[in-house]
């Protein structure tokens, strides 16, 4: 083996084995969306070393986790449970207060859910690192910066769109309504074209 393919060798191997820094921009996506990308990358599953025994994730930084979206009415409707373990411990808030109270929460709680539960997801939980805004202390670290996952939404073709009724939907000029007699006469041939009797 020549230097210079075991330096290539050894490059590839040290990308592969050494932990990365991945950055992700949380502007404006969807917050399920966001928690499947980011809980492969912790759990390591964008190498060809992954097993699932096996802790081999990277660190993830995500930023303006303040500024997610949810879809649909999630914002009022999705609530968030727990208990205290006393009795009447009962307690739930709805996504706009959560997000209002804790910028990270929603995020956080999505990715935590994304994962599986086993031994290793304290572990993995604690290479992610989570930010309300642009600011970050790691931007040393940074290796990688991963693109936001993109909109699913299909555009619809021009003729699926159901355009308004306008004047145009009038009978042309010299249309004329049949009468009762005539309407029976064409039922008539059409029933007789039908069965063969003509």
């Amino acid at each position: 083996m020549s230097s210079a393919s075991a330096v290539r060798a050894s490059s590839q191997s040290l990308r592969t084995f050494a932990k990365q820094w991945h950055l992700v921009d949380a502007r404006g996506q969807r917050v399920g969306r966001l928690a499947e990308q980011v809980g492969k990358l912790l759990q390591g599953k964008n190498k060809p070393i992954y097993h699932p025994a096996a802790e081999c994730g990277d660190h993830v930084v995500i930023v303006n986790t303040k500024h997610v979206q949810l879809s649909g009415r999630k914002w009022e409707q999705k609530t968030y449970r727990k208990h205290t373990g006393f009795p009447g411990g009962f307690r739930e808030i709805h996504a706009d207060k959560l997000h209002e109270k804790d910028g990270k929460a929603l995020v956080q709680r999505a990715i935590n859910g994304m994962l599986p539960k086993n031994k290793l997801r304290k572990t993995w939980m604690r290479q992610l690192h989570l930010f309300e805004e642009d600011d970050h202390p790691y931007e040393q670290n940074i290796s990688n910066v991963v693109q936001p996952p993109q909109s699913m939404r299909i555009e619809q073709p021009a003729f699926f769109v159901v355009q308004p009724v306008t004047d145009s939907t009038k009978p042309p000029e010299g249309f004329r309504k049949m009468t009762p007699e005539e309407a029976d006469a064409a039922r008539a041939r059409a029933k007789a074209l039908a069965t063969g009797q003509d």
